[in-house]
C-alpha cells in the first residue's frame, strides 16, 4: 500500500500540523510559528540541542512557501541565546530578520513599555496555550489575536517589595496571560469584562443596553477552559480582581 505524502502549501499548513503534533506530544513543540498584526510571520525558536536544527529547517521550509515577511526570534535556553553562527548566516542570507530575545532585550522592553510586546512572553503563551485562538469568541485569525496579561504589567511595576528581575519574570510568565482577539482584549483591559476565580466571564452591568447586547453577541465562551486555570493563573487573577468590585458585574448568559 502506497502512502501519499501531501506537501505543505502555506505557512498555515505548517502551523496547523504543528498544532496537531503538539496535541500528540508536547515534546515536539519547541519551535512555534505564528503571524502578527502586521502580517509578519514569526518563528520562535529555541537554541539548544535538537531544537536549533528544528528552528533552522523550519526557516528554510517556510521561506520557500510564504509571501510574508519572516522574523526569527531566538529564544534564550539556559545560557544559550543564539543559533550556531553558520545557521544564522544562512538564515539571514534568505532575507529573514533574526532577533535575539535575551533577558537584556526583555528587560529594556519591560522598563519602557507597559504593553510589553515581548517575544519571550509570546513564546511562553504559545507553549502553554497552543496556537492563537481567542478564549472568548473562538476567533483564530492570528493577526487579530494578542496575548492579554492577567496581572497587568503596569500593576506589576508598581509593586515595591520585589526586584526588577522578578517583576520581569512575572510579566513574561505564560501563566500570566490568555489569547484574546482585539475586541475582547480591549474589553478586558478596560475591566468591562471580568474573569472570576471559577473561570466564569462577567461583564460590567452599568453599561448601555446596546453595549451589553454587543458583548453578549460576540462572546460565545462564558467559561475559561480548565487547562488555562492553573494555580499560577488563578494567583495572577486574584491580584487583578482584588482591585475590582465584582458586585457590579453580571454573568453573560
Amino acid at each position: 500500500m502506497t502512502t501519499l505524502i501531501a506537501p505543505f502549501n502555506s505557512a498555515s499548513d505548517i502551523i496547523a500540523q504543528r498544532d496537531l503534533n503538539r496535541g500528540r506530544n508536547r515534546g515536539n513543540a519547541s519551535t512555534y510559528v505564528t503571524i502578527d498584526e502586521n502580517d509578519t510571520l514569526q518563528i520562535f525558536g529555541k537554541t539548544y540541542g535538537a531544537n536549533k536544527y528544528e528552528t533552522t529547517l523550519l526557516c528554510f521550509a517556510i521561506h520557500e512557501i510564504t509571501p510574508y515577511e519572516i522574523k526569527l526570534y531566538e529564544i534564550q535556553e539556559g545560557t544559550l541565546t543564539r543559533l550556531p553562527q553558520e545557521a544564522r548566516e544562512v538564515i539571514i542570507a534568505l532575507g529573514i530578520t533574526v532577533i535575539t530575545s535575551d533577558l537584556t532585550l526583555e528587560r529594556e522592553e519591560f522598563e519602557t513599555n507597559d504593553s510589553l510586546r515581548s517575544p519571550t512572553y509570546t513564546y511562553n503563551l504559545l507553549e502553554k496555550l497552543g496556537d492563537k485562538k481567542c478564549a472568548l469568541c473562538d476567533c483564530e485569525i492570528p493577526q487579530l489575536i494578542q496575548g492579554a496579561h492577567i496581572w497587568p504589567v503596569a500593576s506589576i511595576k508598581r509593586v515595591n517589595n520585589i526586584n526588577q528581575d522578578r517583576k520581569l519574570q512575572l510579566a513574561i510568565d505564560g501563566d500570566n496571560g490568555i489569547w484574546l482577539c482585539n475586541n475582547h482584549h480591549k474589553l478586558f483591559d478596560m475591566n468591562i469584562l471580568l474573569i472570576t476565580e471559577e473561570g466564569r466571564v462577567k461583564y460590567k452591568s452599568n453599561i448601555k443596553e446596546n453595549d451589553e447586547n454587543y458583548i453578549c453577541d460576540v462572546t460565545v465562551n462564558y467559561q475559561i477552559r480548565d487547562n488555562i486555570l492553573t494555580p499560577n493563573f488563578l494567583d495572577y487573577l486574584e491580584k487583578r480582581n482584588s482591585l475590582l468590585d465584582e458586585r457590579i458585574y453580571g454573568l453573560i448568559e
